[in-house]
């Protein structure tokens, strides 16, 4: 073999094995950044990722790429790898998805329908995708009205800042910025393990944040946290630090007391410590109502909000809020404020794109259909963290619509404030009306209320441009509505001169007694709805179960009547007839307690729900709907012995049948167990036990 022969051979062979290298170098690039993506290390794995597609057009790698830019929020990046996966021959309905979905955060709405209805195409299945093009069109409905001007606070660092809660004269809140307790770089956002702060206001200003307490920040994530009214208890998230069998650092609640001196050691929450993570704590302001949120089994989506009822110094186990304000997306950070509203962060209700906040309120024993509550609040990007003081003046809420997590203030804007007055008479004589009750509603949402003084007057601070309805309403006088319509924004307002016409009203009285053992029920609370204009009135028994309201009788109402041990009981459109005395029974509950249900019936060997068996059911539905705070176990029998095998399979069934159509009715899956129970010859098919009764 020649000199140039052996010369070329080498060179041959030197690129053969250059080439091997190469390979086996890009292969382990992957290798590395799956390692860290699947550990949710998402801002370390893209530089793996990223050497890996200098030399390839792998468009499986180019989606995770893609997924990991969405998480660590380089949307530009991100929407350059969508894109051209989007319009690639490889392209699926994920691919369409994931693209529609980050057009809507960049604010290219008419481009992100494009590919939602693209995405439809292939999944036609998914009736979610109608919601996503609805929202696209909403947002040219919400436009931001500039009634409030918002400012980014100054304890905001480049990291990851969001409020958390009101305390003391300032704000604690959670950041990723360097600590001395998590020295290292958390994998996932590229940034330190969260900390709670502390930053005390003076005037307009914030001062420097401080660590909040050294005894609660640790080299894992902590926050967001809460506090009870009186800050004697905190309620905060941390990380296990630990991880379960399926790789994952679950979220747990920690809770502390101040013992006038300092923090106590923080302890579990009593249902933390599980499969499931339980996180962003918010406490009511009468301390009875935890709410948090968990992806625990039971649920609607991704993370639900749930809620634990406090009596005495036990919690009841958590409670799904259900349907109304959970979805199968995820909905965060609950926040309940000092008027009864729940506001919280969603993804999945009808929104700009990403988190956008949203109010609700527990009204006639049911939650009210979320509120968005639209610009300056919520953008194309992720908005949540709300927080607002009883006067509505000034509130906090966070986003990451300038790139990381930020913390804004917002106020109400002087501008666009005006004064509306208004002044009650009596039709007949034209005399001031004193303590009329007025309400201010708006888009049948209660903003503020009232009663007119001595001279009949009252008045409102309101927003320039905005209509509003007015409910007015004083006994011996007919209830009315005001709808009230804006003038042009330099117009002041004219005094409202709302003259009432009196109406016979009588007195709506009643009895409470125990359904067992006939004793007066002292201290039932009962109220009282018109359902013309959802006005309530409330009254109490006294020690001998008597109670007195007056009413309208030309109206219609639903009537509710609770008292803790006892089953809330509703009593819907209620027509008043004559004077006589109202006698209503409260039924005793007590955990483990039995209900058989006598009207089912099912054709021997089957567990196929016939009319009356469906008719027991929807009592049931009726019954936990009106009585949130109650879990059950539906219990299957058979009076008919076909041997233990076949006995169980038909018990179970029958029971599992069963829970399923109470939870097609609206109730939560988390509040309803079943199982087989067997053969006996003496017991009802169905039986419910109460597991939870607070």
């Amino acid at each position: 073999m020649n000199r140039s022969r052996i010369l070329h051979f080498l060179l041959i062979l030197v690129f053969v094995l250059t080439g091997v290298s190469a390979s086996l170098a890009q292969d382990q690039q992957v290798q590395k950044g799956d390692r860290l993506y699947n550990n949710k290390e998402f801002a370390a794995a893209t530089y793996y990722y990223e050497k890996y597609l200098e030399n390839s057009e792998d468009v499986k790698i180019k989606r995770k790429l893609a997924d990991c830019y969405l998480q660590i929020q380089k949307d530009t990046e991100a929407n350059y790898l969508l894109e051209n996966i989007a319009s690639s021959s490889e392209a699926n309905a994920e691919d369409y998805l994931h693209y529609a979905n980050l057009l809507k955060r960049v604010r290219n709405y008419e481009k992100a329908k494009v590919f939602f209805k693209k995405y439809a195409e292939l999944k036609p299945e998914d009736s979610n995708v109608s919601k996503l093009i609805l929202s696209c069109n909403l947002i040219k409905e919400l436009q931001d009205d500039h009634l409030y001007s918002i400012k980014s606070l100054s304890i905001n660092s480049p990291q990851s800042d969001f409020a958390s809660a009101f305390y003391k004269n300032g704000l604690v809140f959670v950041s990723g910025r360097k600590n001395n307790t998590s020295k290292q770089i958390d994998g996932r956002s590229g940034e330190y393990f969260l900390d709670m702060y502390f930053s005390e206001k003076s005037g307009d200003n914030y001062l420097s944040p401080e660590p909040f307490s050294d005894d609660f920040n640790t080299k894992y994530h902590e926050g967001p946290a809460c506090f009870s009214s009186n800050e004697k208890f905190i309620f905060f998230t941390r990380n296990k630090g630990t991880l379960n069998l399926e790789g994952k650092s679950e979220l747990n609640i920690y809770t502390s007391r101040h013992n006038g001196t300092d923090w106590d050691k923080a302890e579990i929450f009593q249902f933390s410590g599980q499969t499931y993570s339980m996180g962003h704590p918010s406490i009511s302001p009468d301390g009875r109502h935890l709410y948090f949120i968990s992806n625990m089994a039971g649920g609607y989506g991704g993370t639900d909000i749930y809620v634990c009822l406090k009596s005495g110094f036990s919690w009841s186990r958590p409670i799904n809020c259900g349907p109304t304000i959970n979805t199968d997306g995820n909905e965060m950070f609950p926040f309940i404020a000092e008027d009864g509203y729940l506001y919280f962060a969603s993804d999945g209700h009808i929104g700009f794109g990403g988190l956008d906040i949203f109010k609700s309120i527990f009204e006639q024993n049911e939650w009210t259909y979320p509120v968005n509550l639209g610009p300056p609040f919520n953008s194309s990007k992720d908005d949540f963290g709300y927080l607002i003081r009883k006067n509505k003046e000034v509130g906090y809420f966070s986003s990451n619509r300038n790139g990381s997590d930020d913390i804004f203030e917002f106020k109400q804007n002087p501008e666009k404030i005006q004064n509306l007055r208004g002044r009650l008479l009596a039709s007949t004589n034209k005399s001031a009306l004193k303590d009329v009750e007025v309400i201010l509603m708006e888009n049948l949402s209660k903003e503020k209320s009232t009663l007119t003084d001595e001279n009949g007057l009252f008045s409102f601070d309101i927003f320039k441009g905005k209509n509003y309805s007015l409910i007015v309403s004083k006994p011996g006088y007919k209830i009315k509505r005001i709808l009230y319509f804006a003038p042009d924004e330099q117009t002041t307002p004219k005094q409202l001169n709302i003259s009432m016409d009196t109406i016979h009203w009588v007195k709506f009285k009643g009895n409470i007694i125990d359904q067992f053992s006939a004793h007066a029920v002292e201290e039932a609370s009962i109220q009282i709805i018109n359902q013309t204009y959802k006005s309530n009135s409330f009254c109490v028994t006294d020690e001998y179960g008597d109670f007195e309201q007056e009413i309208d009788p030309s109206k219609a109402y639903d009537i509710i009547i609770q008292k803790d041990g006892y089953f809330t009981k509703v009593i819907n459109n209620y027509k008043y007839q004559s004077a006589k005395f109202e006698q209503i029974e409260l039924q005793k509950f007590s955990t483990n307690q039995d209900m058989e249900l006598y009207g089912v019936e099912y054709d021997a060997g089957s567990w196929e729900l016939k009319e009356n068996t469906i008719m027991e059911l929807n009592n049931l539905a009726g019954l936990l709907k009106v009585n949130p705070h109650i879990s059950i176990e539906i219990n299957g029998f058979t009076n008919q012995d076909k041997g233990k095998k076949e006995n169980n399979i038909i018990c179970e069934q029958r029971a599992k049948t069963a829970s399923e159509y109470i939870i097609s009715k609206g109730i939560t899956p988390n509040r309803i167990q079943y199982k087989s129970a067997g053969y006996n010859s003496g017991r009802s098919a169905l039986v419910v036990k109460l597991t939870e009764a607070f």
